[in-house]
């Protein structure tokens, strides 16, 4: 041929094409655009549905109204049409032209074995577009979701699967707005990795978000999420199971904030307190999700002005790292990582536990990191997204550098 152009079946209304075009001796120029269905040569249409058209003046006169064959006049060219076979229909058709000469039957046999590999290979390309669009559509329903703002309240989140290609996993952390002014926040981990830790999370806070409307108390909201988790996970024979920390923020008027917390299983959050020391909550509890009736931690603490609550997941703690590579980065380690860290905001905090963590690892394996904190700031207290400068890492108590 002298031109060829491959035209796609219509995608939302819509078919690209490509069209080669050979003058004389020299390598083929390809160009190609985009026409909405409705526009396209009823040849062309005609081929897409399965059917090889075979009048062959009229189809040329089509392809040179499409301006598919520049230079050329319809007296002068001969062209056919072969469809690209696909899994259900046609994945597009492919014109081929060329002057004076017709297409005899070892000419229309090769077009037709060319047309056939090409759209195997096509049928496989859109299957795998298909494939890889449901995927992304399905990571980006289970990335963790920003923190809704609250007045007075400052977030920070940090977050790090332990498999980066897919950005999703088994921690997960939120926030959702309070009729009353407060919120209702959460840090939890799953059990497992992975697409399957993953889906297993955004049950849990689908299940979260349509408790917390109608049980706003920490405590409560968490058994009956605990109920939820047990009726699904043995409905599918699962043995997962969660740990997690929910609270409730509110602020008072001197522009603190009150948190009363419920743990479930998990790591005892921490507080910046603007002296600069650095507390342990006594939050304790059961894991979620694995007997009916689990024992529940609640605390209340308080937060001035300028002071954060930090929470975390345990692909801190165990991170695995150091001079031996195989030591846990532990609690005391943490706590050392963020003493002096008290004037930070709430997003610089989250990421240095974030970066101070990903140090100790050195790049090894580890699990998903996630990290979430607030940060009382006031009644006109605005959200802060510069980095403050960070400060080194203590030295921990055995002498030896955390980073």
């Amino acid at each position: 041929a002298e031109v060829a152009v491959l035209v796609l079946a219509p995608r939302s209304g819509r078919a690209r094409w490509w069209r080669a075009t050979r003058a004389d001796d020299e390598s083929p120029t390809v160009d190609s655009g985009v026409l909405p269905a409705a526009a396209l040569p009823p040849a062309i249409v005609e081929g897409l549905s399965g059917v090889e058209p075979h009048a062959v003046d009229w189809l040329v006169d089509q392809a040179v109204e499409a301006g598919w064959l520049p230079g050329l006049s319809a007296r002068e060219v001969t062209a056919r049409v072969v469809p690209l076979p696909g899994r259900d229909a046609p994945a597009g058709v492919l014109l081929v032209a060329r002057r004076t000469r017709w297409y005899d039957d070892a000419d229309v046999e090769l077009v037709r074995a060319f047309a056939a590999r090409a759209g195997a290979a096509l049928t496989t390309a859109v299957l795998y577009r298909n494939q890889a669009e449901v995927a992304d559509t399905l990571q980006a329903s289970l990335v963790p979701v920003e923190p809704a703002g609250v007045a007075g309240v400052q977030w920070g989140t940090a977050y790090r699967p332990s498999q980066a290609s897919l950005r999703i996993g088994g921690d997960f952390y939120g926030a959702h707005r309070l009729a009353d002014g407060g919120a209702v926040f959460f840090l939890g981990d799953v059990s497992g990795k992975g697409v399957e830790a993953a889906v297993f999370t955004g049950q849990l806070r689908q299940c979260l978000q349509a408790l917390y409307r109608v049980e706003p108390r920490p405590g409560s909201l968490v058994k009956l999420l605990n109920d939820a988790l047990l009726e699904t996970t043995q409905a599918h024979g699962q043995g997962r199971f969660a740990t997690m920390v929910l609270g409730v923020v509110r602020p008072h008027r001197d522009g603190g904030l009150s948190l009363t917390l419920a743990g479930g299983g998990h790591l005892p959050p921490l507080v910046l307190r603007h002296g600069g020391e650095v507390e342990t909550v006594p939050l304790s509890g059961m894991l979620i999700g694995v007997v009916p009736d689990p024992r529940i931690g609640e605390v209340t603490v308080r937060l001035a002005v300028g002071e954060t609550c930090l929470l975390y997941s345990d692909g801190v703690t165990e991170a695995r790292g150091g001079r031996r590579g195989d030591e846990q980065f532990g609690q005391d380690r943490l706590v050392h990582a963020v003493t002096g860290c008290h004037r930070m905001p709430a997003a610089a905090l989250a990421e240095r536990v974030e970066q101070v963590t990903c140090d100790w690892l050195a790049h090894g394996d580890h699990d998903d990191i996630a990290v979430l904190a607030l940060r009382a700031t006031g009644p006109g207290g605005r959200p802060r997204r510069h980095l403050h400068s960070v400060p080194a890492v203590p030295e921990d108590p055995a002498g030896e550098a955390t980073s």
